[in-house]
């Protein structure tokens, strides 16, 4: 990696990691926002008209997305929509399976499919997942798709990086969303309820079998060909087709209220959140020797709990460290304050969907680079960067820095840390100047 640019998407999160050889890897591209409020323009006209066109030269692109939140998702699917076939490989999280086998994420937007449909607000921000294969398939190229899960690798630019989370077997659900599942299974389980009702079950069951079959064939490792890949996308795309088929008579079903209000509960929608969350893509470098300046830790939304799981893994020190969840506190873990950080990486907006950076944060090591300001009580509450006390020691008249960044100096067009702030307004070197 030669550079980053971090993308002012407001609530959301777009990392693009760049060579010297012109190749990228964009990690995440999605917003909760409609309009960035820096400028008012909407989130998916910033996309097509301003980051699209600003990788169009790079001898090759590559995404990796860490899980299916909207805020990490919605501009991948605005970007093939746009332009087809803009990304040579797309990294997407395979699904874990609990200790008996059942992939309890897709169950569950099965449910939300099945019962509330593809175009209710919560089915648009829960089933991703269900057709993100044949999407691939139709606008990059079953030859694009690539699942990942713990310990899978892969390269970028003769860098070897490791995901070390999700773990794929036996994963660690709550008991709280296991027990939500069950609730949902329990609805359908009494043998009067209904012919379409079992057929459900009986579809569920085979899409899910389907879907890990279809992560499983398109690891990294031990590939299948692109002939059994798109037999396995074909069979998803014919059982969900089923399922659309069904879902008239299930909504007529006495059992289909009692679903629809499990699936309303504020707390079992949160409860879904958080398990896509949980379920996030963590990966950094696999270190040749010693520390180096490709030392990298990115995070997804990683919860506190998955990195208790996986702190033996973890270096002592990063040069980039992603902070989980936008940097909001409930994202940080006592397992960061053992980490050494050269730099910070937040993506958090003015509207602040899950909370303000949390202080752990600004008050910590580490020089941060923030997409917005305005969701940072520092620079609220101080009227400056924290960067100034991190960063440039001491305070001069009217709170001037006494070390710039050469970019935001105007001297030159690169910052010495090549990381970058970006809108389409300009670029920033950070934003100590602002």
């Amino acid at each position: 990696m030669n550079w980053l640019e971090m993308h002012n998407v407001e609530f959301g999160e777009c990392i693009v990691l760049g060579s010297a050889q012109g190749n990228i890897l964009m990690v995440d591209c999605g917003s909760m926002n409609i309009k960035i409020r820096e400028n008012g323009r909407e989130v998916s006209d910033y996309v097509e008209h301003v980051l699209i066109p600003r990788y169009s030269l790079a001898r090759s692109r590559a995404f990796l997305l860490t899980h299916f939140h909207r805020d990490h998702f919605c501009g991948l699917k605005r970007i093939l929509k746009n332009k087809p076939f803009y990304f040579d490989r797309i990294y997407l999280p395979a699904t874990p399976v609990d200790p008996r086998g059942r992939a309890l994420l897709i169950e569950f937007a099965l449910y939300v499919y099945a019962f509330l449909g593809a175009q209710s607000e919560f089915g648009r921000m829960s089933i991703g997942a269900l057709r993100i294969f044949e999407q691939i398939s139709e606008t990059a190229g079953t030859e694009a798709a690539y699942t990942l899960g713990r310990e899978s690798r892969f390269c970028f630019e003769e860098v070897e990086y490791e995901v070390l989370w999700p773990k794929l077997d036996e994963y660690p659900f709550s008991p709280l969303f296991t027990d939500m599942v069950e609730e949902l299974d329990v609805c359908l389980s009494s043998p009067f309820i209904g012919e379409s009702a079992v057929r459900f079950l009986q579809l569920k069951e085979q899409f899910c079998d389907e879907y890990i079959h279809c992560c499983d064939i398109c690891r990294p490792q031990g590939r299948e060909s692109l002939h059994t890949i798109q037999n396995s996308i074909n069979r998803l795309k014919g059982i969900l087709k089923q399922i659309d088929e069904l879902s008239d008579s299930l909504r007529l079903l006495p059992a289909a209220q009692d679903i629809i209000e499990i699936l309303s509960r504020p707390a079992v929608r949160s409860e879904y959140s958080d398990a896509q969350n949980a379920a996030s893509i963590v990966f950094h470098n696999r270190r040749v020797q010693a520390a180096s300046y490709d030392d990298i830790l990115m995070t997804g939304d990683a919860t506190p709990e998955t990195f208790d799981r996986i702190a033996g893994d973890l270096y002592d020190g990063y040069y980039i460290f992603k902070a989980p969840h936008h940097g909001t506190a409930g994202s940080w873990s006592h397992v960061f304050g053992n980490i050494a950080k050269a730099h910070v990486l937040i993506s958090n907006g003015d509207y602040q969907a899950a909370g303000m950076v949390g202080e752990q944060y600004s008050a910590g090591e580490g020089i941060k680079h923030c997409t917005n300001p305005s969701a940072c009580r520092w620079f609220l509450e101080n009227g400056y960067c924290c960067n100034r006390t991190a960063y440039c020691w001491e305070f001069c008249e009217k709170g001037a820095l006494t070390l710039r960044c050469p970019k935001c100096t105007g001297a030159t067009r690169n910052a010495d840390c090549g990381i970058y702030i970006v809108s389409d307004r300009r670029d920033y070197g950070c934003l100590c100047d602002l």
